[in-house]
């Protein structure tokens, strides 16, 4: 069983927190630094909207260990998502100078 798997439901929602609020700060940053075009920026944003949501809906009855899987599950493609477009755009801006 992972580490995760064994923390309590605080360390669970820290950690989840966590991983959000880092999203947010790396979604910000490629916003302003211009490596992710408005599309793109709304796109991760409401794709971190509709995880919030579930969460959300996981948290009214108390969060059960399946769904901080699922949760951790779509965090994980999220990030993926995330840097891949922040990897595409500045290969892009490097291939242009």
């Amino acid at each position: 069983m992972s580490s995760l798997a064994q923390a309590s439901p605080i360390a669970i929602k820290s950690s989840i927190n966590a991983i959000q609020a880092e999203h947010t700060r790396k979604i910000d940053e490629g916003s302003r630094t211009g490596a992710l075009t408005e599309q793109e920026r709304m796109i991760l944003v409401n794709q971190q909207n509709r995880i919030k949501s579930i969460e959300a809906r996981f948290r009214q009855n108390g969060l059960q260990a399946n769904e901080r899987r699922q949760l951790l599950t779509l965090l994980r493609w999220a990030e993926r998502t995330i840097q891949a477009k922040l990897a595409n755009n500045q290969r892009v801006t490097v291939s242009n100078h």
